[in-house]
């Protein structure tokens, strides 16, 4: 199975039934489905064929969505970016990707008017030039709604997912059409999704977990509602009431907010039926917080990376409120997660490791980049770049990312286990914790903490919960008091911009 036969067995099954909802507008798998076929061929005709890359730069929309799967009809690859890229990094991925198309928002055409691709579809105006084909969205309501005949093979690349790489330039990721199916598979069949479930989709479609939720409930003929407002949450959750949704999904960061920045905690949702959460490893403190307010509703804490299609491991819901708490729980079905040594060797219970997976879902290679292939993919599999364990009964536990790792006077320390610790404290809505270069112990622990409320919080206090509940070498020795973290557009803590706030602090100081 292709990735976009799975959009077309839905309308072909259930033609009437909602496939998006977006504000005041819908749209059924049937116009879904015909949208698509439209821009499959209106991509055909312009020139591009089976195995072409094309750019898309589009916030999440049904036209984003439709544009997607038109792509793949066309058996070309989707190659889809942050909405609000700048024309220089656009330019960096038109090159790096060999993008021959680019298909691009009402906003994004303002602002990329100038991007290098030999066609352009676009929903905003932009100028011709002798060797660029502009092609208006009106356009697509010329071209005929019926599939394409093109043939794609299951192993055909998909999608290249752009993820940050270690040498600072975005890398990217391929992913075949059955590296995906076969992950989309797992994700339905353990959250147990059907034609009746409903997601509210706030993750941007570009980052693959946000690509989940719609090809999730696309397969099982269910629905998403797209909003692209988190920045209002409270409205967010009326949505999620009025539109009756039975499935939400976020990372850490998103459940920091609902907790702490919105209404969340006093809404009762009458229709949820499971919240999901991956992105990142998500404090204790907090995921009991979410679990006593969610009173019965299961709560999947998962874990993947791009280059395993998105998902590797779960934790079954009645195993985090009974005694797993903070593991990242089993494999999807049909997946191998393993912990082993750097030369490959499996290791036992309680042995820190290398976390490597196994599967149909691991990615084909980086674009054009075999070195980073080669050391991501090994003959044991795809090397994830976490550390970890497993217990007896074969659960698995993150101590945290290798390169993240402080070396504190020789000792290693996990960034991870500080920053729960101060989650923990009640006292701040975010943390995140990196290493401070230092002349004696090598490197030092620098904390950036955003507080629950400005008003009556007191740094000192913080400080003796911590000196109470860890050990000295693990006592942040810097600490930075923000009123906001700097966010990735996954919502996870970028802190990488932490790192470079904190460099500059050492020079100027």
């Amino acid at each position: 199975m292709r990735v976009c036969d799975l959009l077309t067995s839905s309308a072909q099954k259930a033609p009437e039934r909602t496939a998006l909802l977006h504000g005041d507008r819908s749209v059924s798998y049937g116009e879904l489905e015909g949208l698509s076929n439209r821009i499959a061929r209106l991509l055909a005709e312009s020139g591009l064929e089976p195995g072409d890359r094309v750019l898309v730069v589009m916030e999440n929309s049904m036209e984003s969505a439709a544009a997607y799967y038109g792509i793949l009809k066309a058996g070309c690859v989707s190659v889809e970016i942050h909405d609000r890229t700048t024309p220089s990094e656009a330019q960096y991925y038109v090159k790096n990707s060999g993008a021959k198309a680019c298909i691009l928002s009402r906003t994004a055409s303002s602002r990329l008017s100038d991007i290098d691709a030999e066609v352009v579809l676009s929903q905003g105006e932009i100028q011709a030039v002798a060797s660029r084909i502009v092609i208006p969205w009106a356009q697509i309501e010329a071209m005929d709604s019926t599939r394409p005949d093109i043939s794609v093979p299951e192993d055909a690349l998909a999608a290249i997912v752009y993820t940050s790489g270690s040498t600072g330039a975005p890398k990217g990721v391929m992913l075949s059409h059955r590296n995906l199916c076969t992950n989309t598979a797992a994700i339905v069949s353990y959250l147990g999704l059907t034609s009746a479930d409903r997601v509210m989709a706030v993750l941007p479609f570009y980052y693959v977990y946000g690509k989940t939720l719609l090809n999730t409930h696309v397969m099982a003929g269910g629905s998403v509602v797209i909003n692209n407002r988190f920045a209002f949450p409270n409205a967010v959750i009326k949505e999620m009431v009025d539109k009756e949704v039975t499935g939400f999904a976020g990372v850490p960061s998103t459940f920091a907010i609902l907790m702490n920045r919105s209404i969340f905690p006093s809404t009762t949702i009458p229709t949820l039926r499971y919240v999901t959460q991956a992105g990142g490893a998500m404090a204790p403190a907090l995921t009991r917080r979410v679990i006593e307010h969610l009173k019965g509703v299961p709560l999947f804490v998962m874990y993947g990376a791009t280059e395993a299609s998105a998902r590797l491991t779960y934790l079954p819901p009645d195993r985090l409120v009974t005694d797993k708490l903070g593991s990242i729980g089993i494999p999807i079905p049909g997946v191998e997660v393993t912990v082993r040594d750097d030369q490959g060797n499996v290791l036992g219970h309680g042995e820190v490791g290398n976390i490597c997976a196994q599967g149909p879902n691991i990615m084909q290679g980086y674009w054009q980049d075999p070195d980073e292939t080669a050391k991501a993919l090994k003959p044991w599999g795809l090397v994830t770049g976490d550390l970890g364990h497993k217990d007896a009964e074969g659960f698995i536990f993150l101590t945290g990312r290798k390169k993240e790792m402080l070396k504190i006077g020789g000792e290693r320390v996990s960034p991870k286990e500080i920053e729960d610790a101060i989650i923990a404290s009640g006292m701040v809505h975010e943390s995140a914790v990196i290493g401070h270069p230092d002349e004696l112990l090598s490197e030092v622990p620098a904390a950036f903490v955003v507080p629950l409320g400005e008003d009556g919080f007191h740094l000192a206090a913080l400080q003796r919960y911590i000196a109470g509940r860890l050990a000295p070498h693990k006592h942040p020795k810097y600490w930075h008091v923000l009123r906001a973290m700097p966010k990735k557009p996954s919502g996870k803590i970028d802190k990488e911009a932490l790192k470079h706030e904190l460099l500059h602090k050492v020079r100027t100081a």
